[in-house]
């Protein structure tokens, strides 16, 4: 497996994935992003994985769901707290009931 860092502009960034994809050579997982790059508005990053064969890959997403999708930051999963609304009667800022 290889995970790769693309840098590009988002256009340029599709047409990269996409051109992967297309390629029977390869299995791709699904790509990342696009992230912001700190110094730069135009240019943003993503990531992906790329295997060799569908063995791996078949592996690699059976263990992804199980394993590691709950280390991933962004990867769906939901962290955090729910905003409940404010109470109009009450101007504590506290959850009505």
């Amino acid at each position: 497996m290889l995970k790769i860092r693309i840098k590009g502009t988002t256009k340029e960034i599709k047409w990269f994935l996409k051109m992967i994809q297309r390629d029977k050579r390869f299995y791709v997982s699904e790509p990342s992003g696009p992230f912001e790059m700190e110094r730069s508005e135009k240019y943003k990053r993503s990531y992906v994985e790329i295997f060799r064969n569908e063995n791996e890959f078949n592996e690699y997403r059976k263990n992804r769901l199980s394993e590691h999708a709950a280390r991933y930051y962004g990867s769906g999963m939901s962290f955090g707290f729910v905003k409940l609304p404010k109470d109009k009667n009450n101007d504590s800022g506290k959850a009505g009931k």
